[in-house]
């Protein structure tokens, strides 16, 4: 260790002047729940002995500190305040904790070469959580695998509405403990990979609350509770070593289900003609626009790309910057991509045709394979630059295929009109308008190209920022 940096178990408190040499392993909005602010950019800080510690930058300095800061990356930190830690709600165990000031200086180093780990946690055992029911002053990290997983959810609050999804983790004993995550953080769960998964799952969820109902005792997150699938640790190791290769087919998967009357309701809401939304595109700028339409898939693009990698957490494009992949929405590097589908499609109704890219799940249902097994195939026939062949693919991969009597079908449009609202010539020399048709979590169009209309649209926009329980 470098006589210049100070280790954090070597801090006091008061104003510091001594560097300190920091990956930062965890990172997080603080938000007040009842009025969904966030209050402070808080993270945990490791440093080259294991010790961990809480670092917070005050509200008033978040947008000058959030741009130079990525979860992952290694830090000098100088010039900063140490303070005692706060009564409740505490992260890690330390009796200190660092605050961001007006001096505070930020000096990014390369990560990739430093003996600093990436994560720590202090996991509690199963047996122990009733020690902690209703006390808040430290939170808890636990890590078992996945044994049931429900689908996200909107529930009511004082405050507004909130999202959900209640899972199930089981340790080594064979013992359950119900989880619940609120807000952002049930949509850091990969439904994809648990469902085509062919090894155990074993997640680490942490900073969350313990609280009792009916007599039995169950796991709350919070806004700094992170949830992480089969990560490179010992105790995941350990884990996914004792584990019985077959336990992975017992993971029970929930799903809401929806009445006819309200996927019929669903059908019908905000229905507008092609015509009628390419005059509304016409006098809009920026505003974007949610409709339901009925038309026709004439055929699929294979020629153009048709995934994107995207964070794990928001689902948005991340980048490549040096030799990280970096989410500019949430501010962090990405360790691990997730492939989403982004199937291109032109379709038509009786006044218009469009050109639809169609994301995700609702992608998965027109070509009735994952994308995993698309790319596997592709790989097999000797594909180059992610570019998919008709001539050579279509024939190898089946896909539905339109029946002439049945080629109506119910799908949901959601434009933007400044960034997906642009003209395109196709190759028979018509003109097209191109309309982004994007599935999130909230939103779910399943078509059926046999002619059947089979489920729900559903069209409500991400909430950005949701106070979480």
């Amino acid at each position: 260790m470098n006589s210049s940096h100070k280790l954090l178990n070597q801090l006091t408190v008061g104003f510091d002047s001594k560097k300190i040499k920091v990956r930062v392993t965890r990172m997080w909005d603080a938000i007040n729940t009842n009025t969904g602010d966030v209050f402070a950019l808080e993270m945990v800080l490791l440093d080259e002995n294991d010790n961990h510690m809480v670092a917070i930058v005050p509200k008033n300095l978040v947008q000058r500190f959030r741009p130079q800061l990525l979860e992952g990356d290694v830090y000098i930190l100088e010039k900063f305040r140490v303070t005692p830690r706060k009564q409740s709600w505490n992260v890690v165990h330390n009796e200190h904790n660092i605050y961001f000031t007006y001096t505070t200086l930020v000096k990014k180093l390369d990560g990739r070469m430093s003996s600093i780990k990436f994560h720590k946690f202090e996991f509690i055992d199963f047996n122990d959580l009733s020690s902690r029911c209703q006390v808040f002053t430290f939170l808890s990290d636990v890590v078992g695998r996945l044994s049931k997983v429900g689908a996200i959810y909107e529930v009511s609050k004082s405050n507004g509405t909130v999202k959900k999804r209640d899972i199930a983790i089981t340790n080594k004993s064979g013992e359950s403990i119900n989880v619940t995550l609120w807000g952002t953080t049930s949509n850091q769960f990969d439904d994809e990979t648990i469902l085509v998964s062919d090894q155990p799952l074993v997640l680490v969820i942490s900073s969350m609350t313990v609280k009792q109902f009916r007599g039995s005792y169950y796991l709350s997150s919070t806004t700094a509770t992170r949830v992480y699938m089969n990560l490179n640790i010992s105790k995941v190791a350990d884990y996914l070593n004792c584990i019985d290769s077959t336990a992975c087919q017992t993971i029970e998967v929930l799903h809401p289900q929806k009445t006819q009357e309200a996927i019929q309701q669903l059908m019908f809401k905000n229905r507008k003609l092609l015509s009628e939304i390419y005059q509304i595109m016409a006098g809009v700028e920026t505003e974007e626009l949610v409709y339901t339409s009925k038309v026709t898939i004439l055929k699929v693009d294979f020629n153009s790309q048709l995934y994107y990698k995207a964070c794990p957490k928001c689902q948005r494009k991340v980048t490549l910057e040096g030799s990280n992949f970096v989410c500019n929405a949430c501010n962090q590097n990405v360790e691990y991509p997730k492939l989403r589908y982004m199937l291109k499609v032109l379709a038509n109704d009786a006044t218009g045709s469009a050109w639809f890219v169609i994301f995700d799940q609702e992608a998965e249902r027109i070509i009735e394979h994952k994308l995993s097994f698309v790319l596997e195939e592709f790989n097999k026939i000797g594909g180059t630059n992610n570019q998919y062949q008709p001539e050579t693919f279509s024939s190898q991969i089946p896909i539905s295929r339109l029946d002439d009597s049945n080629q109506q079908h119910f799908n949901t449009l959601h434009m933007n009109h400044s960034s997906e609202g642009s003209t395109k010539i196709t190759e028979e020399g018509n003109s097209h308008k191109k309309i982004c048709m994007r599935s999130d979590n909230e939103k779910s169009i399943n078509v059926d190209l046999h002619g059947q209309i089979e489920e729900n649209v559903q069209t409500e926009e991400n909430s950005k920022q949701v106070p979480e329980e």
